[in-house]
């Protein structure tokens, strides 16, 4: 259980677990799908078809265009999002973009660890059992009857800066593994604190007026999801004051797959009027393949955002996994 506010800040690197593209396979996929676009006059591609049932032919020529200088800036760019910050004044390279992101990942949901199985309408009950959301699961259920079990994730927030929804995903069938009925995990999952500074492809959940299958692809799926996910320069979306509570008051903070991108310390850089501040606040982040020589930056970069002294802050060579599995004892004797 946990017993005092805690902040899990999400990256890319955590969806690996189930299949979700990183940062430059996300963009190595859009950039072949802008390729394929590219080379067509008036094909009929499904992502020329997306464009062309709600734009009209006749847009097709700028579309194409906004993909060709999309695709010279992902070739050239960390990650998409930096590739559409970059082209952020072209309106039609970054819906063109959101069309990308949006297919890619309900293509990655859809065949991942987490999929929904054909023949039952179910996620498989031992699916993701090895990921760091059930080590999140695992801890947060501890010591609740299950009746209990609703007020589990009261002192959790995620800080989700991923666009699929392997987290909700994952906690709605595993929360009806344990024996809640639906219409309880139903109430749970939409009660988590879940900031998303770039949006989400639509809830999980069903009978919601933006309910999206996990993993469904169609093509009119597909294209009203475009229009709930953000850019970072869309970010004035997020409530600031909020996200400004949730950092100040949690007793830790666990980094879990994030890249330690410019934007996204940006966007976490809330707290800037405030001290650095003493007491037994805590900061843990994964830094799996991070060079050494990056350490100390990221060390201070973290210090400024949370604002606690440096010592307080750990850098662990772990992927998200390995860091909730191994320190599981230490983060339940510091806030379960």
């Amino acid at each position: 259980m946990f017993s005092k506010p805690v902040v899990f800040i999400v990256g890319a690197g955590a969806g690996k677990d189930y299949g979700l593209p990183l940062g430059g396979a996300l963009a190595s996929t859009i950039a072949s799908d802008l390729r394929k676009l590219n080379r067509l006059i008036g094909g009929d591609n499904d992502l020329v078809d997306v464009l062309l049932s709600s734009r009209g032919r006749d847009s097709l020529p700028k579309y194409i265009e906004a993909g060709r200088m999309l695709g010279a800036a992902i070739s050239s760019s960390v990650s998409i999002d930096d590739a559409l910050y970059l082209l952020s004044e072209s309106p039609e390279a970054v819906e063109l973009g959101k069309i990308c992101i949006s297919r890619s990942i309900l293509e990655a949901e859809g065949n991942g660890a987490l999929q929904i199985r054909r023949d039952t309408g179910r996620m498989n009950p031992d699916a993701g059992k090895d990921g760091w959301i059930e080590q999140v699961f695992s801890m947060a259920i501890a010591n609740h009857k299950l009746c209990e079990v609703s007020r589990a994730f009261d002192n959790l927030t995620f800080i989700n800066f991923n666009y699929d929804r392997c987290l909700e995903h994952y906690l709605f069938w595993s929360l009806q593994r344990i024996g809640l009925p639906v219409s309880d995990a139903i109430n749970i999952v939409r009660g988590l604190s879940i900031i998303r500074p770039y949006g989400t492809l639509g809830t999980i959940l069903p009978r919601a007026p933006d309910t999206l299958q996990f993993g469904e692809l169609s093509r009119l799926e597909v294209f009203m999801a475009k229009d709930r996910i953000r850019t970072y320069t869309e970010s004035e979306a997020l409530n600031k004051d909020h996200l400004r509570r949730v950092i100040s008051d949690a007793a830790m903070h666990i980094f879990l797959g994030f890249g330690f991108h410019h934007q996204n310390l940006e966007l976490l850089s809330v707290l800037e009027s405030m001290p650095v501040r003493n007491g037994a606040k805590q900061v843990l982040a994964t830094v799996f393949g991070i060079d050494p020589a990056n350490i100390d930056q990221l060390r201070l970069s973290l210090q400024a955002i949370v604002k606690v002294h440096a010592e307080r802050i750990e850098l662990l060579d772990k992927t998200a996994t390995q860091l909730l599995r191994d320190l599981r004892l230490r983060i339940m004797m510091a806030v379960g």
